[in-house]
């Protein structure tokens, strides 16, 4: 029990790497879904959350956008498949959500912050063993 607690095995480090992209994966898969099921009109109001960044009218466009880069980067980071890229996507979402949030409260950008962080996380480790990457472009 020692040995597992005060070692990092590439075993050990592998799993918590699946652990992290299937959290943060099946997250962001739900909160993109939720955008698309709340319609043209739930699209727009994400999309016109980024008017105060000067962002210009087509708020259906932006919101369908942020919904679509939620949905297609889980998904690609849930199976480790072009892992970077869909943690990259996930990361931009996540990272203007901070911004937009910054100003009402800790409470209101924590959640995307932390989440933002882990997208990093994941962007710079990549899938691990545990991904269809590793199958597919392993050396």
């Amino acid at each position: 029990m020692v040995h597992f607690l005060l070692r990092g095995k590439p075993t050990y480090i592998n799993f918590g790497i699946l652990v992290l992209r299937l959290g943060v994966g099946i997250s962001m898969i739900y909160h993109g879904y939720l955008k698309f099921l709340s319609g043209a009109a739930g699209l727009y109001k994400v999309g016109a959350m980024l008017a105060p960044l000067g962002v210009p009218g087509y708020y259906e466009f932006f919101g369908a956008l942020a919904a679509i880069c939620e949905f297609i980067g889980g998904i690609l980071v849930v199976f480790g498949l072009f892992t970077r890229f869909g943690a990259l996507l996930l990361a931009g979402v996540l990272c203007t959500a901070t911004i937009l949030h910054l100003e009402a409260g800790f409470f209101s950008w924590d959640y995307p912050s932390q989440m933002a962080f882990a997208a990093l996380a994941i962007f710079f480790m990549g899938g691990g063993r545990y991904s269809v990457d590793h199958s597919l472009f392993r050396k």
